[in-house]
């Protein structure tokens, strides 16, 4: 082998070892999380076309002259057909069923829509459009719920992002909650909170207007006097 041959092959193999070195280093520093990509997070608020999904909901009224009233019935989402909406923006058609137990047929209760954009999704309920959820998602972002609509502001946090969430009986890897209210007090309790899981959607929801007893034998014991308890619960979900 000729001294040229020899050269040759020596920076080819030096060659090959530094690019070795920089392939490691490149994939230390991914691995350290300092130069990936913030998660957006959109794949938390709704997942494809013709998806469904099956809730369990109660409704608790309080009343300080009657028993307190419980109702169970059961919701159906069903992620229906896209549209474009009058800025041409896609839009999702939700149709909401509901039925009073497992032994009775699906009926038509309410239509939803909702977006996704790049910095938030959007929803609309009774004519009502709410700011659902912010991207990329973040653990204590703010923002106002009610930017979209003449409800006044309403200031949600984001909570919990990418922690496990179980609920009847199903476990969820990665979910984040938004609290849209949280104000308790010796003497009422309002809470307003939704749950979302990665590539599923909503799977929890509770609303909590209650008053409690304030005479000096209950006060601080969380007796409720009057008020309303709604919990909504996913149970099942799938594709149409």
């Amino acid at each position: 082998m000729n001294l040229k041959t020899k050269w040759v092959k020596a920076i080819a193999v030096f060659t090959h070892f530094v690019f070795m070195l920089i392939s490691l280093w490149s994939c230390q520093e991914l691995d350290c999380g300092c130069v990936q990509p913030p998660q957006t997070g959109t794949s938390f608020f709704y997942p494809i076309l013709g998806t469904f999904i099956v809730y369990d909901v109660q409704e608790i009224q309080y009343s300080l002259t009657e028993t307190p009233k419980v109702k169970n019935y059961q919701f159906k989402e069903v992620n229906a057909s896209f549209f474009q909406d009058s800025d041409n923006k896609e839009t999702l058609r939700i149709e909401r069923y509901r039925r009073e137990n497992e032994t009775q047929k699906w009926t038509i209760d309410s239509i939803f829509t909702a977006k996704k954009e790049v910095d938030k999704a959007l929803k609309t309920e009774n004519n009502v459009t709410y700011v659902k959820m912010i991207f990329p998602i973040k653990e204590g972002v703010k923002w106002n719920g009610n930017l979209y609509n003449s409800l006044g502001n309403d200031f949600y946090e984001m909570k919990k992002v990418n922690q496990p969430f179980q609920i009847n009986g199903q476990n969820f890897a990665k979910t984040l909650s938004v609290i849209q209210q949280n104000d308790s007090t010796l003497v009422d309790l309002k809470r307003r909170m939704e749950i979302y899981a990665e590539g599923i959607g909503l799977v929890y929801q509770e609303k909590t207007f209650v008053s409690y007893c304030n005479t000096v034998d209950c006060l601080g014991k969380g007796k409720i006097d009057f008020g309303m308890k709604y919990i909504l619960k996913i149970k099942s979900y799938g594709k149409e």
